[in-house]
């Protein structure tokens, strides 16, 4: 297991004033305001719950360590699929794209929460009356898909691949995430491959989902010719996680935080709504509203 740690300050990169705006529209407040028919004055009722919080965390990269090799029965040509140099946090920003398993988000304990529309910064887990339960250092997870096992496909006299009882033109596999230090969480999101040959040697053809997505490609199905032949073999092992960038789950709610009310001695789900990056650095700010019950 190889973890990337990104070089980098929390002081000096996070401004202590947290003047940091998300980058999706502003969410509403969830105060109550009630006017009173009798004297004809306004009462607020306030909040049990912080209409917002924001926490500032890091993007860990995890890369791949294994041997999982590509050859065809037309060559006598093999390929490592996963070999690249062993990065370093160092070679992390000289050499920034790579392949990982996974990204872990790591909460580098500076917060804001939001309450009765006045916000206030808190360090680590407990804030005014309310306290973050976090059940690990790591906020969130992403796996990638990634091929596990060596692959051999035969291909006939027409250069075709074999696949079950008919042929495609191509087959694409599953690559992992790739990652670049210091990239908006928009560009972090899975890949995939196909194999290439000159006629003497092989490589591989890497692409972002993104990529086969703006070409009007489904890489997730297989795509057949008019005359019934198959122009190639999509991947259908993808969860709905790994179909998506690491900004569009964040911002979906994929990650959750539970919060206590130390007076009330209950406690709520907020989920993530919203981020915020840091350009040229592996940190984020995540914004979280609570669940509707």
């Amino acid at each position: 297991m190889i973890l990337i740690r990104g070089i980098r300050s929390i002081s000096s990169t996070y401004r202590h004033d947290f003047t940091d705006v998300p980058d999706t529209d502003e969410n509403l407040s969830t105060s109550l305001i009630l006017e009173s028919q009798d004297d004809n004055c306004l009462m607020e009722i306030a909040n049990l719950w912080p209409d917002s919080i924001s926490l500032n965390a890091s993007i860990i990269p995890e890369g791949i360590e294994k041997e999982v090799f590509i050859e065809r029965t037309d060559l006598s040509d093999k390929i490592n699929v996963y070999k690249f140099p062993k990065i370093d946090s160092q070679s992390n920003i000289q050499n920034p794209k790579f392949c990982v398993s996974k990204i872990l988000i790591n909460y580098e304990r500076i917060g804001k929460y939001v309450l009765n529309g006045r916000s206030q910064l808190f360090d680590g887990e407990d804030f005014n009356d309310y306290h973050l339960n976090l059940p690990s250092e790591s906020l969130f997870t992403k796996e990638f898909l990634t091929l596990t096992q060596s692959i051999t496909e035969t291909v006939d006299k027409r250069g075709l691949i074999q696949y079950g009882n008919t042929f495609a033109q191509c087959r694409i596999y599953p690559y992992g995430g790739l990652y670049n230090y210091g990239a908006h969480p928009k560009e972090i999101e899975s890949c995939a491959f196909r194999i290439v040959s000159d006629g003497s040697s092989l490589s591989l053809r890497i692409s972002p989902l993104s990529v086969f997505h703006n070409a009007g490609v489904d890489p997730f199905a297989n795509q057949s010719s008019q005359d019934g032949g198959y122009k190639f073999v999509g991947i259908k092992e993808f969860s709905t996680s790994q179909k998506v960038s690491l900004y569009d789950e964040l911002k979906s709610g994929a990650c959750k935080i539970e919060i206590t009310n130390k007076i009330l001695n209950q406690k709520t789900m907020y989920a993530s709504n919203s981020v915020l990056h840091i350009p040229n650095t592996n940190l984020i700010t995540i914004n979280f509203t609570q669940e509707e019950p």
